[in-house]
């Protein structure tokens, strides 16, 4: 099973919406490290913005302890629902995999969402009728996960809604699809002139 005198991260479940006291509590017991990874992120919602910080893994937190010794206080802590197990078994996550995780997050374990898409941003579509057409971002609508842009069409300026995944940043290092966790459009290779 686990060798005595060593300490493994194990993940946990919270009971529902209370990984910040589950976390907390962990905290308090001696011999526990524990980790709950938050995302923060902004939306505007009625015309301001609005900034929500939130577990980046709902229900979900870490514990790194010594087995043997602390299973019982921690499955029993105050806001944790259990420790995950899969076939009676308790798997133990890499040192190498939180450390990771800790250092994406930085000392305040949290990750910041920036929405590069403010009004006024520059884009280029990259799928659909207006595919290749340089825009302008007029409001991103993060509940359709739409954007609405101005772009030139035929000589007049044409205003309209788009899926975030057609829409790429001019910088061709940073295409929004990517940004938004997607994959981003393959590149059309051309043909040898013959």
């Amino acid at each position: 099973m686990f060798p005595p005198g060593e300490r493994f991260w194990f993940c946990l479940r919270a009971q529902p919406k209370r990984e910040r006291i589950a976390h907390e509590s962990l905290l308090r017991l001696d011999g526990v490290e524990a980790l709950l990874p938050l995302i923060r992120y902004c939306r505007l919602r009625q015309g301001k913005r609005v900034c929500t910080t939130e577990p980046l893994f709902p229900g979900y937190l870490f514990a790194r302890f010594e087995p043997l010794v602390r299973l019982n206080a921690v499955r029993y802590a105050h806001g944790v629902a259990r420790i995950v197990q899969f076939g009676g078994r308790y798997p133990h996550i890499p040192n190498s995999s939180a450390d990771h995780l800790r250092e994406i997050l930085g000392p305040e374990n949290l990750l910041t969402l920036e929405c590069p898409l403010e009004p006024g941003t520059e884009v280029k579509i990259g799928a659909g009728p207006f595919r290749g057409i340089d825009a302008v971002v007029r409001e991103y609508l993060p509940g359709k996960e739409r954007v609405r842009i101005l772009l030139d069409w035929l000589g007049r300026q044409i205003e309209t809604e788009i899926s975030i995944a057609a829409v790429t940043l001019p910088d061709s290092r940073l295409p929004r699809t990517l940004a938004m966790g997607m994959a981003p459009p393959s590149p059309k290779k051309e043909k040898p002139a013959s």
